[in-house]
């Protein structure tokens, strides 16, 4: 593996550097999500506690048991986060600077209330800048380090897949920045990290070459996973099912045992917070309209197929609708299950496995699919596009690659049209009203608007004064630079 990543390393570097400032170029506003999951991440670093009561005020999404408010989320990715913010929180302490906090601005300016927990209607919060940075650094060095990571993995594999490394680099770059993975890669939220930990178990299955080192690597990433998102069981099973078949016992036993140490972590939390290992933040909701809808299987019922329409079509949510480009992945897996096209012989262990690639494929974008169409909240609330389908993301891209080869410019054309919207949604920040569209009703209007409002400009081109659009011109300007650097390298094949 380091040898295959060493020759590809003129790619791979500007797809890096390319990922990597686009997922740290936008900074939207604290919202009930990311707050959630900061909260917990603080509450570790600066307290050595799983209680949020300190910061609870700053969400909705939270767990009350024993008179203590708790993250109601999967907690991977508040843990994940814990090394960034901790040597903020250390930074911070030791330049004297003010710490994270908020405070509350009633609709009633004589209103003597200014307890950020005692929030009536249109009171609403401020966050101070401090709080901003925290979020931001503890998102970058999570999310935004694993979506890089994610999409150096699905260059190797489309490598491996298409035996081109100009096809290669157009799949990977069409899914991490023509697809929802930028938008949710841009904020602090589990879904993109759940997807990219996915797809590097896949590729240590699929690269690893059998060693015990990427096994054991392998079944680390697949924990993690469920770590970060619950329903990630269901595939890891599928994955685990795969290495079985396709790498042999001994590879499937010593990923399992890679699995444990996140296993053990989230059984200790669950157990320290809710007093069970089997016991999780959902169990114990707060606001009384998540816990009635959460009540029965929590939340999750047979798929609704008119739900399902929607999220793949619609104006409101739906996948293709947001990333064009993805239209052309159902044709690929069909493609692909009946074996064409064939794949290359390249590098020192064979053909990839083309039929069983693709099975696997089917199988996780199938789970997401029927599970968000049959979940009671499945709009994701305040979100853009079909946010609980994003982990399959990766797995639908891959499929890109008969697309890839037979009509490239066809791809091309949609990728770009795709990353254009992917860009604009990015830069109006995740949390879309929960009407309307989120496109042209949301992110048109707000990318145009000179005034970016209480909360505050979402982007580094609008902190650098860019007005409108022109906000995201340094980082085309920074896209453009990453693909000159690697089009030289793009005629060599794998």
């Amino acid at each position: 593996m380091r040898a295959l990543v060493k020759a590809e390393a003129p790619v791979l570097l500007p797809l890096a550097v390319a990922v990597l400032a686009a997922t740290s170029y936008f900074s939207g506003p604290p919202a009930w999500n990311q707050n959630s999951r900061l909260a917990l991440t603080r509450a570790l670093v600066e307290q050595g506690t799983t209680v949020i009561d300190a910061y609870h005020a700053t969400t909705g999404d939270k767990s009350h048991r024993d008179g203590h408010f708790y993250s109601d989320k999967a907690p991977g990715t508040s843990l994940l986060a814990v090394p960034a913010y901790a040597l903020y929180h250390g930074a911070r302490r030791l330049v004297g600077a003010e710490p994270p906090d908020v405070r509350l601005v009633p609709l009633d300016p004589r209103d003597p209330n200014r307890d950020p927990a005692a929030r009536r209607p249109g009171d609403r919060l401020a966050y101070n800048q401090a709080y901003r940075t925290a979020l931001y650094v503890s998102r970058v060095g999570s999310v935004g380090v694993f979506a890089v990571l994610g999409a150096m993995a699905l260059y190797l594999l489309a490598l491996r897949r298409l035996g081109d490394r100009a096809g290669a680099l157009l799949l990977a770059a069409a899914y991490a920045l023509a697809t929802p993975a930028l938008i949710y890669g841009s904020a602090f939220y589990g879904h993109q990290l759940c997807a990219d930990l996915l797809l590097l178990g896949f590729a240590g299955i699929l690269l690893g070459q059998g060693r015990w080192t990427m096994a054991f690597g392998t079944g680390m990433c697949l924990g993690l996973a469920v770590l970060c998102e619950y329903p990630a069981a269901v595939p890891v099973a599928l994955l685990w099912l795969f290495a079985w078949l396709y790498r042999g016992p001994r590879f499937a036993a010593v990923a399992a045992l890679g699995g444990v140490p996140a296993a053990a972590a989230l059984a200790v939390y669950h157990t320290v917070a809710f007093g069970g290992p089997l016991k999780t933040g959902y169990d114990f909701v707060y606001l009384a309209e998540f816990a009635e809808g959460m009540r029965v299987n929590y939340g999750i019922h047979a798929p609704d197929p008119r739900v399902l329409l929607e999220l793949l079509f619609g104006a409101y949510r739906g996948l293709f609708y947001l990333a064009p480009v993805l239209l052309l992945a159902p044709w690929g897996l069909a493609c692909e299950l009946r074996g064409w096209p064939p794949a290359p012989k390249s590098m020192a262990d064979g053909t990839w496995p083309v039929r069983h690639v693709a099975c696997v494929c089917l199988a996780v974008v199938g789970f997401y699919l029927a599970l968000n169409a049959g979940y009671y909240m499945w709009d994701g609330g305040a979100a853009i596009g079909p946010r609980h389908c994003v982990p399959m993301l990766p797995f639908l891209a891959l499929a890109l690659a008969p697309a890839i080869r037979a009509v490239p410019w066809a791809v091309v054309g949609l990728a770009l049209i795709s990353g254009a919207l992917t860009l604009l949604l990015a830069a109006a920040a995740p949390e879309a009203p929960q009407f309307g569209d989120s496109l042209w009703g949301h992110a048109w209007p707000r990318i145009w608007a000179t005034d970016t409002g209480y909360a505050g400009p979402a982007n580094l081109g609008r902190m650098l004064g860019l007005p409108g659009p022109l906000s995201l011109v340094p980082l085309l300007l920074v896209l453009a630079w990453c693909y000159a650097q690697a089009r030289p390298h793009l005629r060599a094949r794998g």
